[in-house]
């Protein structure tokens, strides 16, 4: 399709603006870009700037000297200068969105303008009735990208200073030689113009649901605190420059542009760094000489809304600066959460067993009531799936901050019981490929533990040993079940049917330290469990004086897998023309989920890999999140078979809860060692010095620099990085400079 240069073109143009910008008066930004070759990602943006209205002519003229070759774009706000950012935002009188791929049909409110900017993707434009707030109309437009992101909206689509593509011009992003180039065009004028209120079936997005809550009228008028009253409470935490932003009417800019909006902005943002409340940041905002709502006459409800944000926008700065990714949504309703914390089954009445042995970490138990199942029924139970058989084979690896939490005591106990049931379930290695595979090699489909309480030794060799190079991506095979072959001088080593069970542990900073993005990619480090455990001083037992130790209910604990493994590993014996007696092979034992069961566990993995894939960090998380739901269902296989015997493992939607249950709590592990993935030495010194600021509160520099033996250069470097992150604030004391987290422990 061609668009030529008529006066009809230019009528349906001028036609598009006047629609969004009605009466309003500003400036409008239209931009190009200048791409080397048709296709390929942005090289060059050009903007220039016209008033609206008085140089409509002018803009036309400059869309058709463009839009031939070019890829024209425009922002739909009205700016106070030359300048395309939130800053420089006059008006907003539209509401926007770039909708990329979600159908207009799913939208909740029909937009004034549809844009479709190319074959199968569209942009929505939403007409007020008046001009509103840049603050309010950039809310407004991030509630309906957030909440249509599901059905393929941009969710960066919606900041004030977005460039949309103007209609009626070619989308050169898709020009392909011999082809028509797809044409920007408007598909829909609805003309219908809106109020803020026409939107409320958009919900607040995850972490801003308090900006429609009510303004808490019968608290403040209770409240006899003034605002001078709270200052003067958080004086020794709150930054200097709040006092000059609360005292002093905002002077307008170098431009002349008001600055009122982001001065009232910035004051909020401080004031919750400091650590009030939202209502002792709405009583301080409120007095202050910055308020443009007391100026403009507008109701405290404004006011409140934007100190609802503001704490929301607080609430994400601190997720991102203090490595706490978003809270996710949770995998389980209220009534399945308190039904899987009720259910006494095998891996409860481990733990409770097992905790009472000595001063481990009780989630260390877990892990080995797990492995136990594991290996004891991953030789004979399997679960058919579409995709191939699943076998419930489980690695898990504990992971302690010191050797305060036993994490080796706790595998101790479990690997005892092991034996004793099964003697030959430990795999004997010294850790070598060649060691490791011909131990596999002589238990085909026999379960097989690799067992090392310091993996860090194994993993840095691996890391720096060009003869450990191949390592995970045979251990990821292994676990997989794959047949593995090796070619040696001397001899061919060949493995079949491995079942493969690692059982590890290590101290957290050593681990984390050596891993990366390769470990995650090749799929080695995601098929881990990881659980991790701080030193708890209040649960460590004196070394004397000496007392008779209790088994507790170990006799119990060993009958039920005694039986477990009786049932369900049922062998025979034949003796060979030699002589020599062998193992005949054991019955296997095929799995199935009811149909409530399949449902329950695809919504869950569906639920895990959106989350992996919103992350901050997709490339790391979205792998990890699919091997650890496929963990969860090999678990739930394990509780179905330990459950009861009978002659089929039917696995019930209950199963699956529990397994989910389990879940949950690995997936705050797995984050906690997944967001250190390919961070150098310098990051994780950063880090460790922002949690020791954090977990104080506030502290003098010198005591910092004297811990971690700070040079005074490495000091300033790190202390002025953590202010520029906004990790953290300094003030000067007298001759001493004291440093604030920004986000004291206790505080949220």
């Amino acid at each position: 399709m061609l668009i030529d240069v008529s006066a009809e073109t230019n009528k349906r143009r001028e036609t598009f603006f006047r629609l969004l910008f009605g009466e309003s008066v500003g400036i409008v930004c239209l931009a190009y870009i200048i791409r080397e070759v048709p296709g390929v990602s942005r090289k060059r943006l050009v903007e220039d700037f016209f008033h609206y209205p008085n140089d409509i002519p002018q803009m036309l003229e400059w869309i058709n000297k463009y839009y031939q070759s070019k890829d024209v774009y425009f922002c739909p706000q009205l700016l106070a200068a030359n300048k395309r950012d939130k800053e420089h935002v006059l008006t907003c009188t539209t509401a926007w969105a770039d909708l990329d791929t979600c159908d207009p049909k799913h939208l909740l409110v029909k937009p004034t303008l549809t844009v479709e900017s190319s074959p199968g993707r569209f942009q929505g434009f939403w007409v007020f009735q008046e001009p509103q707030e840049p603050s309010e109309a950039e809310a407004l437009s991030q509630r309906i990208a957030y909440h249509h992101a599901q059905h393929g909206a941009d969710r960066s689509g919606w900041d004030l200073s977005q460039l949309l593509r103007i209609p009626f011009s070619y989308n050169m992003k898709y020009a392909v030689a011999g082809s028509e180039t797809p044409v920007v065009r408007v598909i829909d004028v609805n003309r219908q113009y809106y109020t803020l209120d026409d939107f409320t079936a958009y919900p607040q997005p995850r972490g801003y649901e308090a900006v429609d809550s009510p303004l808490p009228s019968e608290w403040l008028a209770a409240n006899e605190e003034t605002a001078d009253d709270i200052l003067q409470r958080f004086r020794l935490r709150i930054n200097p420059l709040v006092w000059k932003l609360f005292g002093e009417e905002p002077a307008p800019a170098p431009d002349g542009r008001s600055t009122w909006s982001e001065v009232l902005w910035q004051l909020e943002i401080l004031l919750f760094e400091s650590g009030m409340t939202r209502e002792e940041v709405f009583i301080v905002a409120d007095a202050a000489a910055c308020n443009k709502y007391r100026r403009d006459k507008k109701s405290p409800e404004h006011l409140w809304r934007e100190v609802c944000r503001a704490e929301a926008k607080h609430n994400d700065n601190n997720q991102v600066l203090f490595n706490r990714d978003y809270e996710e949504e949770p995998l389980l309703s209220d009534k399945e959460r308190t039904a899987a914390e009720q259910h006494q089954g095998f891996v409860e009445r481990y733990i409770e067993w097992a905790k009472d042995l000595g001063d481990a970490a009780p989630q260390y138990h877990q892990a080995g009531a797990l492995v136990a199942l594991s290996s004891l029924l991953a030789g004979t139970v399997r679960l058919p799936t579409s995709f191939g058989t699943i076998i419930p084979n489980l690695w898990f690896m504990i992971l302690a901050d010191t050797t305060l939490t036993r994490k080796t005591t706790a595998m101790d106990i479990a690997m005892d019981l092991i034996m004793e049931v099964d003697q030959d379930a430990i795999l004997a290695t010294d850790g070598s490929i060649e060691g490791l595979l011909t131990g596999l090699a002589t238990r085909p489909g026999r379960p097989s533990i690799f067992l090392r309480d310091e993996f860090s030794g194994l993993l840095e060799m691996i890391v720096k040993k060009d003869y450990y190079a191949g390592m995970p991506e045979m251990l990821t095979k292994l676990y997989d079940g794959k047949f593995q072959k090796r070619v040696l001088r001397k001899e061919i080593i060949e493995v079949r049917e491995p079942v493969l069970i690692l059982f590890t542990g290590g101290i957290k900073n050593k681990i984390t330290a050596l891993l990366s993005f390769e470990h995650v990619s090749s799929g080695f480090m995601p098929r881990f469990i990881f659980i991790t455990a701080e030193s708890d001083l209040t649960r460590l037992r004196p070394i004397g004086p000496p007392t008779a130790r209790g088994m507790g209910n170990r006799g119990a604990i060993k009958d039920e897998l005694l039986d477990l493994w009786t049932h369900y590993n049922s062998t025979g014996v034949k003796l060979q023309l030699t002589g020599t007696p062998s193992i005949l092979p054991t019955t296997r034992w095929d799995a199935k989920l009811t149909d409530e069961a399949w449902v329950r566990y695809n919504q869950v993995e569906s639920e895990m890999l959106k989350a992996g894939i919103e992350s901050e960090r997709p490339d790391v998380m979205t792998p990890t999140y699919d091997r650890l739901s496929k963990s969860a269902l090999k678990t739930a296989v394990l509780l179905a078979a330990a459950r009861r015997r009978s002659e089929e493992i039917v696995v019930e939607e209950t199963d699956i809860v529990q397994a989910v249950h389990y879940m949950e709590g690995w997936r705050s592990h797995v984050k906690e060692v997944m967001n250190n993935v390919g961070k150098g030495q310098a990051e994780r010194q950063l880090d460790m010095i922002a949690r020791a600021i954090n977990k104080k509160g506030q502290v003098s520099r010198s005591i910092i620099m004297q811990t971690y033996h700070l040079s005074a250069r490495d000091a300033d470097q790190i202390f002025a990085t953590l202010e520029q992150r906004g990790t953290i604030s300094r003030q000067r004391v007298g001759r001493t400079e004291v440093l604030i987290a920004r986000q004291p422990k206790g505080s949220e």
